[in-house]
């Protein structure tokens, strides 16, 4: 034993000897975690509020489903269900989706007529890791009413191959949504279908959930005009619905249409129960106590995380009804089940400043939100709230102060691991890639000062487990700015909002900085994740970058986490014909586009935009440029950004 306790103290004596020459508290904790002298620290959560303002405009509320839906102008079908096209006016493509394209006789008959065809013989882009693409591009034949046979025939029998058809007639639009947020098992989906610009000759949705196998159900008439069908899913995780529709233009030519979107199925872990009962703090904050009944966590690894969100109003002086404050929070959800009970606190300063008297206050929208996609789990419009004594309150403040939008919850939740970066204790800038990259996409060269690079190749996150991987990052600083590339700008601006980070604690310039941020998600998404179920491949499915899953998330994100987001976004250089980043995925998403994100879902409102720049495609591989190449920019992002 001697040799053992002799080696001990040695390395205690090692570990004192460097705290005493430490300047830095954050190299103390990175020391005493290196030798496992203490555990992880968890997360420390923030007590969200947003003003009033984010209520009245909307910006922290869930939209509607129907606001949020996925269109499309082409079709995505098995290569035996198209048997011919008809070109239109607008782009007009075939491509052959297939592990192996260039084994396939893929081509089209265009007979003797005024039709031009180029076969991309040299072009195989990805639009799903692994699967390439062979295309066939033609123009309008005058016309537009010639039909052409397309020829495909697979190496072999068992071959599975898709075909992505773009037709040209963009005036046949499909549109898709859920009749729902609550996507629970056992709760029945509703799938809605409007078609514009064309009669509906058949139509059916294909859902395939997690155990892989594929249910067909018809669509039915709705009141309202559309199309509409029904499934309840019976199993969590991650499911794909197929909307399929064969339609008859106005010449009565038949042509498909198609949507691919993305269902994220969750057990009802949390309900609602029982009345809301607020109380005041020692410290003066309110705290609401919300009754919840919670199933037993499943039998899977790593923590739950639940973010549960409100609308506070009351009686103002002159008798109206006005919005107080939103409050929110991340919670981690205990591993037993049964009754129990979750808070949310707010500041008595935003009472005061709304001149209510507490004793009319009221709760509003009430929701909880799984944090895997931000699926919705429970909600009430107008839950039943008792104020369980009189609330104290101060002074109105002149102005907003930060302490009253990011107050420090005493519930931790659980950190990812401990930091392995090599700096310890700067003042750093974090340059972060995106979903499922196999490469750092910016150019290091262009930065300068102290950066770091956060390097987790081939992974599929959350936007909450991307952000508590920068926070546990982050750990080895003493503050930090983030510089994300696509999804890296989701979870930089998801860690300022639910956590407290090194991102808290730069001084000037720009705090988060985001190029190619699908924020309002991106289509790929879900025909990715339809291609990936075929072939087997790619990085997952993430539910976090669909129109759905983004818009819920958003609704999380207050203006003042906005009013510290800068982004910019791209397109491909317009020519005189015609242009594109991905050709591929140009038939998937509204002109224009970076090759993944469409320029208008990069907004993010309240945030600041730096403008559209044409000639940078979202990542290598593509017609122009990738975005993080560009050197102009990077030199304007680390000139500007905080440390």
């Amino acid at each position: 034993m001697a040799p053992f306790f002799s080696l001990h103290l040695r390395v205690a004596a090692f570990v004192f000897e460097l705290i005493l020459y430490s300047e830095s508290m954050t190299l103390l904790a990175h020391l005493l975690l290196l030798f496992g002298l203490v555990s992880t620290p968890d997360v420390s959560v923030k007590d969200i509020t947003a003003p009033p303002q984010d209520i009245t405009s909307g910006l922290v509320a869930l939209p509607a489903p129907e606001a949020t839906p996925t269109i499309s102008v082409t079709a995505l079908l098995p290569h035996h269900l198209i048997d011919s096209i008809a070109p239109g006016p607008g782009k007009s493509a075939a491509v052959l989706i297939a592990e192996d394209p260039m084994a396939w006789d893929f081509s089209i008959d265009t007979g003797t007529g005024p039709f031009v065809l180029e076969q991309l013989i040299s072009e195989l882009p990805q639009l799903t890791p692994g699967a390439s693409g062979r295309i066939i591009r033609f123009t309008h034949p005058g016309d537009g009413l010639q039909v052409h046979p397309i020829s495909v025939t697979p190496p072999a029998a068992d071959v599975e191959g898709w075909i992505l058809l773009a037709d040209g007639r963009e005036d046949i639009r499909l549109s898709t949504h859920f009749g729902s947020r609550l996507h629970t098992v056992g709760h029945p989906v509703l799938v809605h279908a409007h078609l514009t610009g064309a009669s509906l000759d058949s139509g059916h949705i294909v859902v395939r959930g997690p155990s892989g196998l594929p249910r067909e159900v018809t669509l039915l008439t709705a009141p309202d005009g559309g199309h509409v069908a029904m499934f309840a899913p019976d199993e969590p995780g991650d499911w794909t619905v197929r909307s399929v529709l064969q339609v008859v233009d106005s010449n009565g030519i038949p042509r498909f249409r198609t949507t691919q979107q993305l269902l994220k199925v969750l057990p009802r872990e949390v309900r609602f129960t029982g009345p809301i009962r607020g109380s005041q703090l020692e410290d003066g904050r309110l705290e609401l106590t919300i009754p919840v009944d919670l199933l037993p966590a499943p039998e899977v690894g790593g923590p739950r995380r639940a973010a549960v969100a409100c609308e506070l109003w009351g009686t103002d002086r002159k008798g109206a009804q006005v919005p107080v404050c939103w409050i929110s929070r991340m919670h981690e959800l205990p591993a037993s089940g049964g009754a129990n009970s979750i808070a949310l606190r707010a500041d008595p300063r935003w009472l005061a400043l709304a001149e209510v008297d507490p004793a009319t206050l009221e709760v509003r929208e009430l929701r909880v939100h799984d944090a895997r996609g931000f699926v919705l789990l429970d909600h009430q419009p107008r839950p039943e709230f008792l104020l369980t004594d009189s609330v104290q309150l101060p002074d109105a403040p002149k102005k907003v102060d930060h302490s009253m939008c990011a107050g420090r919850a005493p519930e931790p939740v659980s950190a990812h691991s401990a930091s392995t970066t090599a700096s310890v204790g700067g003042h750093v800038l974090l340059l972060s890639h995106g979903y499922c990259t196999d490469q750092f996409p910016f150019r290091v060269s262009n930065f300068s000062g102290d950066i770091e690079l956060f390097e987790d190749y081939g992974s599929n996150l959350s936007n909450d487990e991307f952000a508590l991987r920068f926070e546990s990052y982050g750990r080895s600083f003493k503050s930090m700015g983030i510089v994300g590339h696509s999804q890296g700008g989701h979870a930089a601006t998801h860690l300022y909002t639910f956590y407290w980070s090194a991102l808290d604690w730069p001084t000037g310039g720009r705090r988060i900085q985001g190029i190619g941020v699908p924020w309002l998600g991106t289509a790929l998404a879900g025909n990715a994740a339809v291609l990936g179920e075929v072939f087997g491949i790619g990085c997952g499915v993430v539910y976090d970058l669909t129109y759905d899953g983004s818009s819920a998330w958003l609704s999380f994100i207050p203006s003042w986490v906005r009013q510290e987001t800068w982004y910019w976004t791209t397109s491909f250089e317009d020519g005189w014909f015609y242009d594109y980043c991905q050709i591929v995925t140009d038939l998937l998403l509204s002109d224009p586009d970076d090759g993944t994100v469409e320029q208008y879902a990069g907004q993010l409102s309240g945030g600041n935009n730096q403008g559209h720049k044409t000639g940078w495609c979202h990542t290598r591989l593509m017609r122009d440029p990738p975005q993080c190449k560009d050197a102009d920019r990077n030199v304007v992002m680390d000139q500007e950004a905080s440390r």
